[in-house]
């Protein structure tokens, strides 16, 4: 080792350890939003998370999905108003059909609609 070199690399590895924490907060420091699982594709992951995404995620990550994919299949304006399942409803629906090994590949947007279909009979 070259003598004076080890503040140096002390010094580097500290500035990257900073940047590095850093890089978990926004621009204004605060902590930067959970992402959602699966491929993003047109600004959302709604059409292409599948069951094996939704088991490797956190719930965090299981939650931030179901927004996007409830606000793909709840639009605002559309011409037909679509039941919405609780987050709690949808959750338990997801985990229960992704749960089977068979299911990796199912889409987390079709198990949703399909289930809103029945909302109303779980009341």
């Amino acid at each position: 080792m070259i003598a004076g070199r080890a503040p140096c690399a002390r010094a580097a590895a500290l500035a990257i350890a900073a940047a590095l924490a850093l890089g978990a907060c926004g621009e204004d420091g605060a902590p930067q939003e959970t992402e959602a699982v699966g491929e993003v594709r047109v600004g959302s992951v709604a059409q292409l998370a599948q069951c094996r995404d939704w088991n490797a995620g956190t719930r965090e990550q299981q939650l931030e999905t179901l927004d996007e994919i409830k606000a793909a299949i709840n639009l605002q304006d559309a011409p037909v108003e679509t039941p919405e399942l609780s987050d709690g409803a949808a959750i338990e629906v997801i985990d229960n059909t992704c749960a089977h090994g068979f299911a990796d590949g199912f889409r987390l947007y079709k198990i949703y609609a399909r289930a809103t279909g029945f909302a109303s009979f779980a009341d």
